[in-house]
């Protein structure tokens, strides 16, 4: 856990490991007495997960995500969505509260993605994924994997900065919810943990 303050709001950041069912025990746990919840999702995001018992439909996966997949589960079993927001989305909901989303909803993510992520960018993901099935990776632990997939994949230029995007955006939507709550627990992909404790200046 990382904790800082933001003006009379104390601040605590879960960085989970996405993917990994082991991680939601550990979520739940550390679910307390906090004034708000929030989560690396958009709003879309958090509500598909409220209401997953009554979709019928597989979630939907890119090509990226499963050879993640495939290299994380040498570390535990695999679900999707990611089983740590799951918990803490079931969690606070069974205290009667809702999780705040932290990310972009689909329009604005959408929107950024075009501006940001160029076609030779996006062409390159299924030669980007299909390299990375076969890559070395080191697997010392879950956690030093899902950074090095994340270096890995952001040697695009586009999802480089895709990534920075939505930490400034994560970032101030923490300081956002910091103006009106005395304490915040946040759980975010530990990936992008150190891109927006960094704009929050800790």
């Amino acid at each position: 856990m990382i904790s800082g303050r933001i003006g009379d709001c104390s601040v605590d950041i879960i960085p989970v490991v996405n993917g990994l069912i082991s991680e939601a025990e550990r979520v739940r746990g550390l679910v307390g007495d906090y004034e708000a919840y929030a989560v690396s999702l958009g709003i879309e995001g958090v509500q598909t997960i409220k209401n997953r018992a009554n979709i019928d439909e597989e979630f939907e996966v890119s090509e990226l995500d499963l050879v993640y997949a495939e290299h994380i589960s040498k570390f535990g079993q695999v679900e999707f969505p990611s089983p740590a927001m799951c918990a803490l989305i079931d969690s606070v909901r069974e205290k009667g509260m809702n999780v705040i989303p932290l990310d972009m909803n689909d329009d604005d993510f959408t929107q950024m993605y075009c501006d940001t992520v160029g076609v030779t960018d996006f062409v390159r993901e299924h030669r980007l994924a299909k390299k990375g099935l076969k890559k070395g990776f080191r697997l010392e632990s879950p956690e030093s994997f899902a950074r090095e997939w994340d270096d890995y994949v952001n040697t695009v230029k586009g999802y480089r900065e895709t990534s920075r995007n939505r930490e400034r955006y994560m970032a101030e939507q923490i300081r956002d919810i910091a103006r009106f709550r005395k304490n915040l627990l946040a759980v975010i992909e530990i990936e992008r943990v150190d891109g927006v404790v960094s704009e929050l200046g800790w």
